[in-house]
């Protein structure tokens, strides 16, 4: 594959591309992140002019991409999986780098994660919001980053989200005046059930995805003092359970996401201004 018909081939993703310097990893472009596009003709006019590799734009692309450097850091990040409860996660589009290590796609959350560095584990870093990342096809010397398991990008896990997503400062702002109990009510009300809505909802392949972003955010009213955490792990699991027995899904497997989530939110108190 060329890396003309690489770039293509990434855009045809619905993931934005920029020329990296021939054979090596750093942006061609002054401003790349505002450069990025899926425009054909501005690729087909780019790589008619040199041999660029080619950069996906994380954050536009909606991806947050796990970088492992073999072999310690696939071994780290295994076990930091598996102290959580999970899998090593494997089954996602995975492109093999030429020093040996690889790159994991997965689904960004909805609130953005940036880069990272040993944050995971050692020798594990990731690339969001504000980063690129060296797609298939582009070359290092004589070395090519080449797909190694062609499978569709999965959801970020719920720990991994869980891991990269910084603590929420020491001292929260107190509002200058509490919002009215009526007015809270109404508000736990409206988000209780629209979670309860998104998890019975829930396409094939984003369950996890989606049952811990709305377990983070009844947790966030569980630490306001808004909402009993019981009753919120209750409500979530109640309409998981309307995909038990669907492709593998499980109340246990709810269950460890309703978890993560809810202690993950209860650090991020919400605040109604």
């Amino acid at each position: 594959m060329t890396r003309y018909r690489a770039a293509l081939a990434a855009a045809a993703r619905g993931w934005p591309v920029v020329p990296l310097r021939p054979h090596g990893k750093a942006p061609a472009l002054r401003g790349w992140d505002d450069e990025a596009t899926l425009d054909r003709d501005l690729i087909r006019h780019w790589w008619s002019r040199r041999a660029y590799n080619v950069g996906i734009a994380c954050g536009p692309a909606g991806l947050l991409v796990v970088d492992i450097d073999v072999p310690h850091g696939r071994e780290a990040f295994a076990r930091r999986a598996w102290q959580h409860g999970e899998d090593d996660p494997r089954d996602t589009y995975t492109v093999a780098t030429p020093s040996g290590g690889e790159h994991r796609y997965f689904q960004a959350p909805e609130v953005p994660l940036g880069n990272s560095v040993g944050r995971i584990a050692p020798h594990v870093d990731t690339r969001g919001a504000g980063g690129y990342v060296v797609a298939a096809g582009s070359l290092v010397g004589r070395d090519r980053y080449r797909v190694v398991r062609d499978a569709p990008v999965a959801p970020a896990p719920g720990w991994l989200v869980a891991v990269l997503t910084p603590e929420p400062p020491e001292d929260l702002p107190i509002p200058a005046q509490r919002p009215s109990p009526r007015r809270v009510d109404a508000y736990r009300a409206a988000v209780v059930e629209g979670e309860a809505d998104r998890v019975r909802d829930a396409r094939p392949g984003t369950r996890a995805h989606v049952v811990f972003t709305a377990a983070c955010r009844l947790g966030e009213l569980v630490g306001a003092g808004w909402l009993d955490e019981g009753t919120a792990a209750a409500v979530l699991l109640t309409a998981a359970s309307h995909h038990n027995g669907v492709e593998g899904w499980s109340e246990r497997e709810a269950l460890r996401h309703v978890e993560n989530g809810l202690a993950l939110g209860r650090r991020r108190p919400r605040v109604l201004r």
